[in-house]
Parts: structure tokens; C-alpha cells; sequence
């Protein structure tokens, strides 16, 4: 049996462009430029001979064909995920390795300090001293909580606000690989900084 698969681009331009509804903050997400994310999303409907998105000045929306096509996607991304992570023994055999850099304060690591307990389908995230990227690209670590860095080319960044101990806000940056972005300890930490908003 052959499969009938758009291009793994294209669907992942495509999903992301649909949880951010905005195609600048789907190559943020990505790593790529906007200009790229657009033509890969272009270039899937024609594919598909469907159109996914409307484009206003403002923003996307989601076509009902889009929102229709969204759900099986998204579901199917988290599968292969899961299956990734039970057929890999490298990713069983080590926690997530969370660098937060020591400049932020030891007030952070006590704002942060649940990301010790609170456990995924695998390893608890372990928390060590970091702040150069280079330790993402040569493999040291899996993520990067530091203060704000404004961009970088190959790496994937969020800007984050946590609620500190003394109820004041700390802006930072999480950068991680691309390839990182949207596991499990990803989420869990982008779980945290909404309570934490929520929160503040």
C-alpha cells in the first residue's frame, strides 16, 4: 500500500500556522522565515486542490475545510510523537535536560521549582545551571530558560512571563530546538507559564 502524504513541511506549516493563526508566528515557531511558512501552506492546498485559510490584513482564518483538516493533523503529529518517544531508547534512557540560566535569580528557580515534581510519560525534568545557546546546538541540554533573547537563527525561542515568589513578573526567553519544540516537557513548561499568568 503506498500513501497518499502531502509533504511533512507543508502539514507542518500548516498546523502551526492554524494554532497561531498567523503565518509570522508559525516561522517563529519553525525557525524559517514567514515568506516560507506562506509558500508551504500554498503550496499544500494546491496539492490538495483545497483552500485551508482565508488571509485578512490581520491575520488568518481558518476555512471550514482548514478547521476540518486541523484536528486529524494535529492528532496525528502527537502519535507520531508518542511513537517516537516509545521506539527511541535514547530519549527513555535520560530525563529533559532544563537549563535556566543563573543570572534570572534564585527567586526564579523557587517560582519554577514544580517543573521538579511534576512528572511526564518519562523522566523528570532536571534543572541545571545554563545560559549560553551553544549548549543547545552541541546537545548539553534540551532547553533554555534565560533572559530575554530577541532571536536567534537556529534555534526555536518563546518569550515567557513568570510569577515570581514576591508576586512581581520575570520576562525570559525559552529557546530549544526546533525539532524539541512541541514534546511533552515543552508543554509542560508552557502549561506552568500560563498558571503562572494567569496568576500574576
Amino acid at each position: 500500500m503506498t500513501y497518499r502524504l502531502p509533504s511533512l513541511n507543508g502539514l507542518r506549516a500548516f498546523e502551526a500556522s492554524a494554532r497561531h493563526l498567523s503565518f509570522k508566528r508559525a516561522a517563529n515557531e519553525l525557525c524559517v522565515t514567514a515568506g516560507a511558512v506562506s509558500q508551504q501552506v500554498k503550496a499544500l492546498e494546491t496539492a490538495m486542490g483545497v483552500q485551508l485559510f482565508q488571509r485578512l490584513p490581520r491575520g488568518l482564518v481558518l476555512t471550514e475545510q482548514g478547521e476540518a483538516y486541523l484536528s486529524p493533523i494535529s492528532d496525528a503529529f502527537r502519535m507520531i510523537s508518542r511513537a517516537t518517544d516509545e521506539a527511541s531508547t535514547t530519549l527513555k534512557s535520560r530525563a529533559f535536560r532544563l537549563g535556566i540560566a543563573a543570572s534570572l535569580g534564585p527567586e526564579f528557580h523557587a517560582a519554577i521549582s514544580e517543573l521538579r515534581d511534576e512528572k511526564t510519560n518519562g523522566p523528570v525534568a532536571v534543572i541545571t545551571e545554563a545560559s549560553d545557546p551553544t549548549m543547545l546546538l552541541d546537545g548539553r541540554i534540551d532547553a533554555l530558560l534565560r533572559q530575554p533573547l530577541a532571536s536567534h537563527p537556529e534555534l526555536h525561542l518563546e518569550q515567557m512571563a513568570f510569577r515570581m515568589p514576591d508576586a512581581s513578573t520575570k520576562e525570559v526567553t525559552l529557546a530549544m530546538l526546533p525539532a524539541v519544540s512541541g514534546c511533552r516537557e515543552h508543554q509542560l513548561l508552557q502549561r506552568a507559564m500560563i498558571r503562572s499568568s494567569q496568576e500574576a
